[in-house]
């Protein structure tokens, strides 16, 4: 998503907040509580926020209250219109319940590299007029589009001017329906239709009227369309002009089948010409000869439709394709909807017929937003001519324009049924749905709106193919999907003529809810679980897992558990006799259900997270337990058991430990080795229920926990056994508070910092030299004194080695520790779930250590626990973190404005980094990864022109000392 959609989607997240709107003098610190930075005014090409705020209609909405100007939150105008037209088709199939298009939505994280383009290495110099040109082009860019239309973006300026160049050519006129095609042919370039609605406005240029009209060029290529009134007999101009006659070279226009007009000669076939003459506007040729059928009860004749220039004197015949007289008309193709470059992209979801047959559309501002331009012409193109009349003989497959029933509302459509008398269905090929309408509301398509692809597009739901049509299935994606804005991973490309498979996402609450996942769990059986009731006490517990946040995984006996152990059993038996090869996970996702080993048996599993296409992250759903694999070691579930798996709930219950004090964030690593060792493998549990509570969607239960004991009394508890140990009493008095990881800068750092020789030598990745272009990649970036660089060309090294990295240490996490931790060391370290190689900066008296991330070049706090020893195969690779500064600014401080403006340009982003210089930070000679770049940064995202950094950070300093 762009950063003008992101600042859009948080701005409307601050203001639905507050129902009595924000004062705009306090927005950006309200802004800033919730994103950590404030409205980047100046990138967005504007001074004063209330000038942004005004430029947003469909985001905010000013107005004054008790003598203070306030901001409220607007409807969302990117979806409001979709929606509208969702909730009346689904009100024409059904009363009930109203759909809410949900408009706030939190960002899921993705990979950073996916959302970037390679760089381009060949630069375009900076214009030497000075940063100011940049200015000047965002301001023409993002501003009021100065000489630009006001209701589409096309530049009248340069129609104006290739109108006249065109006239000159057409001296003696040319027709208004040809226009377009010459257009078109002269400038190699569409011309845009609304340029043909505000040639009525251009009155400096042409003047326009009604009817037939006809353009004639006054001298100074000074363009005046002239009527030309049209009887049956003959064509003539107004007396008060003397335009000279039509020119006979010129054709008719490119947007009509070939037409037939009587011209009444007195030699012509009566009966052709006695039917010709009922229609004024012309006839369709290929009608013709039915037409002649049902009204003479004769066959027209075949020849004739051959060559029908045999009909010439006693009619006109008009082709669309002058060149290719065969060919009626071309097949006009809108172009292929393009994915989205976010790997999360936003998506309303219009339908869904089945999971095969889910109908999204893309929201933003390539997709939603530009189909609603090109609506907003349409309107204004229909509205003003009056040569556009209703269809008079609609076909089946045929492209139309669509009057919506209030008359106000126009959209694309494909006719799928003609219905007598008067009655068509359509299906809006841009929302997803069809609809019976009255025949007068369809229109003749012009070509010229065939150049947006159609917005609505099927996807399949990954996962779902066995119960695609299951009325739960079609339940919950009613309930959870349609007409919401989603998120959507597309899982791979597909051809043009394949549906591509999607999972959905609903970010919109605390925490994510994969789509996909639910509606597979609604076809679970609940009444196979235990019925869990307060104060009853359950025998033969099995506990499966403790986790370290006090969670406890227990199994109950109950009737699913009971046909669990059947299934696998048959599962087992049905993979000895075949080959387990051939049901491999080849398309893996987050939340697919499938099997993988446990203690050399196979188990359900759900994929929880990936790394890349190889490595997974996976839940045993029926232990509660987690584990790191490869994509080869799991399995797809056999198709003749599917149905039975699915429909059997997870058997691993979450529990916890009544009246037991849990220290604030995890249990130490001591603890939860003291509860596992009392329970684990143990045979002769039982479990007293104290509470119930819901956790995430699923049961918590409070539990008493018994271990061999004939009697329930609460001193005999597992619980009561751990609160008076000396164990727990010492963890209690320590200080557990959770780190969190700050991916941000915490600090910059001084050169002293790097003065520690590292035990292992590391080779810096590559020499660089003065003047050199590179490929990069900016993980972090402080200020323009302080950012990390990464290579593009060794990016995909990296993320193959932290893959393997969370393989490795995931799994041997428990026998390797690293003891004796040293300053200056390198080692491996758990962050955000991943591992990294970083190096220790400082440990610190709680616990923690103080480490730098040598491939991110972040600044992190760990715990002790978290930090393993590096081994030398990860230890090949170069570190990937190269640290710099930008050139060309002659700043060493840098205000929090002109800090979070560089880090809005370059941090995330792929760059070219032009180098200046190589300057030595280690005291240690010889550590050349330890060296520091001056670059250029330049942006070459945009085709037409080079954003070079620097120059924005020299106006960003001058006004910033103007204002001072």
């Amino acid at each position: 998503m762009s950063d003008r959609e992101s600042i859009k989607k948080m701005l409307r997240s601050v203001l639905q907040s507050s129902k009595t709107g924000v004062s705009v003098n306090s927005l950006q610190s309200e802004y800033r509580s919730l994103c950590g930075e404030n409205i980047p005014l100046k990138k967005l090409g504007y001074s004063k926020l209330e000038d942004y705020l005004k430029s947003i209609p469909s985001v905010a909405r000013l107005e004054y209250r008790m003598g203070e100007l306030k901001c409220f939150a607007a409807v969302c105008q990117e979806t409001a219109h979709i929606a509208e037209l969702v909730a009346k088709q689904k009100n024409s199939k059904k009363s009930g319940r109203s759909q809410v298009v949900n408009c706030r939505m939190r960002f899921k994280p993705s990979n950073p590299y996916m959302l970037n383009v390679r760089p381009r290495s060949s630069l375009r110099q900076p214009s030497p007029a000075g940063s100011s040109n940049w200015l000047a082009n965002r301001s023409r860019t993002y501003g009021g589009h100065r000489g630009f239309s006001a209701s589409c973006l096309y530049d009248v300026e340069l129609v104006q001017s290739r109108l006249i160049q065109l006239m000159e050519k057409y001296y003696s006129g040319l027709w208004m329906s040809k226009l377009s095609q010459v257009y078109s042919e002269m400038f190699n370039q569409k011309l845009h239709p609304q340029a043909l609605v505000d040639l009525e406005k251009w009155t400096h240029i042409c003047m326009v009227s009604q009817s037939f009209l006809f353009v004639h060029v006054r001298p100074k290529s000074h363009i005046l369309i002239e009527v030309i009134s049209y009887t049956a007999h003959t064509r003539t101009c107004p007396a008060s002009t003397n335009a000279p006659p039509l020119a006979s070279s010129l054709q008719p226009g490119p947007d009509i089948l070939p037409l037939l007009k009587v011209t009444f000669s007195p030699t012509s076939d009566s009966r052709i010409k006695e039917l010709l003459s009922k229609y004024s506007h012309g006839l369709w040729a290929h009608a013709l000869p039915k037409l002649f059928m049902d009204t003479y009860k004769m066959s027209f004749p075949e020849h004739i439709m051959d060559n029908l220039s045999l009909l010439l004197d006693i009619c006109t015949v008009e082709y669309p394709m002058p060149h290719d007289k065969k060919k009626v008309l071309g097949s006009v193709e809108p172009p292929y909807l393009a994915l989205p470059s976010e790997q999360y992209p936003s998506v309303l979801i219009t339908d869904a017929k089945s999971s095969n047959a889910v109908t999204v559309r893309y929201v933003g501002e390539n997709y939603s937003n530009a189909q609603e331009a090109m609506e907003g012409t349409m309107h204004s193109f229909y509205s003003q001519s009056s040569t556009h009349r209703p269809l008079s003989n609609p076909v089946v497959g045929q492209l139309v324009a669509v009057k919506g029933e209030d008359g106000d509302d126009l959209a694309r459509a494909q006719v799928m049924k003609v219905m007598p008398p008067n009655k068509v269905k359509v299906y809006y090929v841009d929302y997803g749905f069809s609809v019976e309408t009255s025949g007068t509301n369809l229109l003749e398509l012009h070509q010229d709106f065939l150049s947006l692809p159609f917005q609505a597009t099927n996807v399949q739901l990954a996962g779902l193919d066995a119960f695609s049509s299951h009325p739960l299935v079609l339940s919950s994606l009613d309930k959870l999907a349609v007409g919401k804005i989603l998120l959507m991973e597309t899982l791979e490309p597909c051809q043009k003529n394949e549906i591509p498979e999607a999972v959905l996402y609903d970010t919109s609450q605390d925490d994510d809810v994969n789509i996909n996942s639910t509606c597979l769990k609604a076809l679970q059986d609940n009444t196979m679980n235990n019925p869990l009731t307060v104060n009853a006490t359950c025998q033969e517990v099995c506990v499966t897992n403790v986790c370290a946040d006090g969670i406890i995984y227990c199994q109950l006996p109950s009737r699913g558990t009971a046909r669990l152990s059947k299934l696998l059993e048959d599962t087992e038996a049905f993979f000895t006799s075949k080959m387990t090869s051939e049901l491999l996970v080849s398309r893996p996702f987050s939340g697919k259900f499938c099997l993988a080993r446990y203690k050399g048996k196979w188990s359900r599993v759900e994929i929880t997270n990936m790394y890349g296409n190889r490595v997974m992250e996976i839940l045993f759903i029926d232990l509660g337990l987690p584990a790191t694999v490869e994509v080869t070691d799991l399995r797809e579930i056999p198709p003749l058991f599917l149905k039975d798996f699915t429909i059997i709930p997870p058997q691993a219950i979450k529990c916890r430990l009544a009246d037991l004090t849990v220290p604030e964030g995890d249990w130490r690593p001591e603890a939860v080795l003291w509860v596992k060792e009392a329970l684990l493998g143990s045979e002769d549990c039982k479990m007293r229920i104290l509470k119930l509570d819901r956790h995430k969607g699923d049961w918590l239960v409070y539990m008493y926990l018994f271990v061999g004991a004939d009697s329930q009394e609460l001193d005999k508890s597992i619980n009561r056994q751990l609160a008076q140990s000396e164990l727990w009493h010492k963890l209690t008095t320590q200080n557990n508070n959770t780190i969190t990881s700050n991916n941000k800068c915490l600090h910059q750092p001084k050169r002293s910092e790097y003065s520690t020789k590292p035990h292992i030598h590391f080779i810096f990745p590559v020499f660089f030299q003065p003047g050199q272009n590179i490929d990069v990649f900016v993980p972090v970036a402080c200020h323009p004194g302080y950012f990390v660089l990464q290579l593009w060309q060794d990016l995909h090294k990296l993320v193959v080695l932290m893959g393997e990295m969370i393989l490795y240490y995931n799994q041997t996490r428990k026998a390797n520790t690293a003891t004796n931790i040293q300053k200056g060391e390198v080692y491996a370290a758990r962050i955000d779930k991943n591992w990294h190689r970083v190096q220790v900066k400082g440990v610190l008296a709680n616990g923690l250590v103080s480490v730098y991330d040598l491939d991110y070049g972040k600044h992190e706090l760990v715990r002790t626990t978290l930090l393993q020893p590096l081994i030398e195969e990860f230890r090949q690779l170069p570190f990937q973190a190269i640290t710099a500064q930008l050139a060309g600014v002659t700043q060493h401080q840098w205000s929090e404005e002109a800090s979070m403006l560089f880090r809005n340009h370059v941090e995330d982003r792929a760059l070219v980094a032009q180098v200046e210089s190589v300057q030595e930070v280690s005291e240690v000679k010889g550590e050349l990864w330890e060296r520091r770049l001056t670059v250029y940064l330049v942006d070459t995202a945009v085709e037409d022109r080079d954003i070079w950094i620097h120059s924005i950070m020299a106006d960003i300093s001058g006004d910033l000392s103007s204002a001072a």
